[in-house]
């Protein structure tokens, strides 16, 4: 599905609203599905966000253990658990049209 996504926490920590607003956006294809992580040794859902060509290297990490979070009219969300660096944190991504 074709949206803007916006991560709502950076390394963890929750983003405000002012500060989601001011974040780039990423236009892109979002995909959900069922994998083996990993990181994480075991089945999940992972989304990943596509932009570009099917080489080219993903805007953002993977959201391990992805789920749907929150749904309206506009737009949903989505959170999960990403890993940078070796360390896991929290994520939420926000997707609207």
């Amino acid at each position: 599905m074709h949206v803007l996504v916006t991560p709502m926490r950076l390394r963890g920590i929750a983003l405000d609203a002012k500060a989601r607003r001011r974040y780039p956006h990423i236009r892109g294809n979002v995909i959900v599905n069922a994998a083996i992580s990993q990181e994480l040794g075991r089945a999940t859902n992972i989304a990943r966000v596509e932009v570009g060509m099917p080489l080219d290297p993903d805007p953002l990490p993977p959201l391990l253990d992805a789920r749907l979070a929150g749904m309206a009219v506009t737009g949903f969300v989505l959170s999960g658990i990403e890993y940078i660096d070796g360390c896991a944190y929290a994520q939420a991504w926000w997707c609207r049209l």
